[in-house]
């Protein structure tokens, strides 16, 4: 990894290159990919999995509303339907070995649920768009990746475009916050700023960071990232009566095969080929959020990395998209809930990456910081009632607080990227396009920005990729 500063902001994420030795991590490689075993190449971080305990599995379940009232599951079909999918992701994890906090994509989920809501009826029908929305996302990522045209794409993006993308992503998600979803704070006002307030302390906060250096019982505090600020705003909740709990005890045994029956290929049938075509666009809005969470999360580790040399960190787009691709392949086949496999949980990522920079003391390395936090690939905690009936009342504060630390870990990320006052002009532009205008019209607006206004002319060479690849590895 590069070490030394970027004189025009941080480099283009790394590519893979045959020719440049990797590092070397604990695990068993299979092709592109490693294969990590839990207490055996992976550490148990305790922080980190209190965290995915509680954060994790509320925030999943804000999907449950969402399977209920537009497309006619149960709450019980719902939860079978999310186990499916969150043990696809958590698994992949272990199987593929990348190194970010997988989780949605987060920007295209409200686009999704209009295109489908508007166009399909209630149904099995709606099913199958989201398994052609899986499907198609899953081969346009294995020939971008298998031609190489990822490569070529990375060593073409300005600066700019990158810190745009970035940008697009926080508007996108303080819009959610504060714009759409501003109700939650009307509805639970005292929960809701209690969560926001404790969790940006205590995880993106100066004068804290300077504290944790000196008292060793914030320092721990702080370590739990999300987790106070959730607490927090379960117990303000709770007290000021915007929470109320009805605890439901036993073992949920979730209906996997009614839930099969109802949203797999195998039981409704397969997508039509005219299906396909109509989705293409949107499965492409989908890709471009894709490589923007990859360059996120990217940027993030980069960041980090000086701090933990001891640890260090391949990220390679290519094969990612690889394990994306295998991902919506497979969850295509049993839990069509596009788009819930993407590549990075930006809060999450951001939290975790705030630990690990800490230092060994507090993080072994980052592979056992996400493990950890995903239950090393077994969200068993979706089979308990008592859980489940706790997290229900403030899943909607966990989805708020996710989103607004992805905003500040976003920005907190792009800012650096443009040193230009041009380049930072044209990246909010475009910023604020991609969250506010449907992709085309954003890529139209950025091409003109890019090219006409600041003056960048795309490099389409293979060995420009390849040669900053070289730089950011030495």
């Amino acid at each position: 990894m590069n070490q030394t500063p970027n004189t025009r902001g941080v480099a283009d994420p790394p590519v893979s290159n045959p020719s440049v030795a990797r590092p070397r991590s604990p695990g068993w490689r299979w092709g592109p990919f490693t294969f990590r075993v839990p207490f055996l190449h992976l550490k148990f971080v305790p922080s980190q999995f209190l965290q995915g305990v509680v954060v994790a599995s509320g925030t999943s379940l804000i999907m449950a509303p969402v399977m209920i009232g537009y497309f006619g599951l149960s709450f019980e079909e719902s939860l079978a339907l999310l186990l499916l999918a969150n043990t696809l992701l958590c698994a992949s994890f272990l199987l593929f070995g990348e190194p970010f906090a997988p989780g949605m994509l987060t920007p295209a989920f409200p686009l999704v649920l209009t295109f489908i809501v508007s166009g399909y009826p209630e149904g099995p029908e709606r099913f199958q768009v989201m398994t052609a929305l899986s499907l198609t996302l899953a081969a346009i990522a294995l020939l971008f990746s298998l031609s190489g045209l990822s490569r070529r794409l990375m060593a073409a993006l300005p600066v700019a475009l990158k810190a745009g993308i970035i940008f697009g992503a926080a508007i996108s998600a303080l819009d959610r916050v504060f714009v759409k979803d501003v109700a939650l704070f009307s509805s639970h006002p005292f929960s809701a700023c209690t969560a926001l307030l404790v969790a940006l302390l205590f995880t993106f906060s100066a004068p804290i960071q300077i504290l944790r250096t000196r008292y060793q019982w914030i320092d721990s505090f702080c370590s739990l990232g999300l987790l106070p600020g959730f607490v927090a705003a379960a117990a303000v909740g709770w007290i000021a009566g915007e929470v109320q709990f009805d605890i439901r005890w036993g073992l949920f045994l979730p209906p996997v095969v009614e839930t099969l029956g109802k949203v797999s290929p195998f039981a409704i049938g397969w997508p039509p080929l005219g299906m396909y075509l109509e989705v293409l666009p949107l499965a492409f809005v989908a890709y471009v959020i894709l490589f923007g969470d990859f360059v996120t999360g990217s940027e993030m580790i980069r960041s980090a990395q000086p701090a933990r040399q001891d640890d260090p960190i391949d990220t390679d787009f290519e094969r990612s998209q690889l394990a994306v691709a295998a991902r919506n392949g497979v969850s295509a086949l049993i839990a069509p809930l596009f788009p819930y496999q993407g590549i990075l949980w930006t809060g999450v990522h951001a939290v975790i990456i705030q630990t690990w920079r800490c230092g060994r003391d507090k993080m072994a390395d980052l592979h056992s910081g996400i493990g950890s936090y995903y239950g090393f690939g077994l969200p068993l905690i979706y089979l308990c009632w008592p859980w489940i009936s706790l997290i229900k009342p403030i899943m909607a504060i966990a989805l708020m607080l996710t989103l607004a630390l992805t905003a500040f870990a976003c920005i907190l990320v792009a800012a650096p990227l443009v040193k230009k006052p041009l380049e930072m002009v044209c990246a909010l532009v475009i910023g604020y396009m991609l969250a506010m205008f449907d992709v085309w019209t954003a890529l139209a607006a950025s091409v003109f920005l890019l090219v006409c206004i600041n003056g960048n002319l795309p490099r389409w060479n293979r060995g420009a990729g390849l040669d900053v690849t070289a730089k950011v590895r030495e």
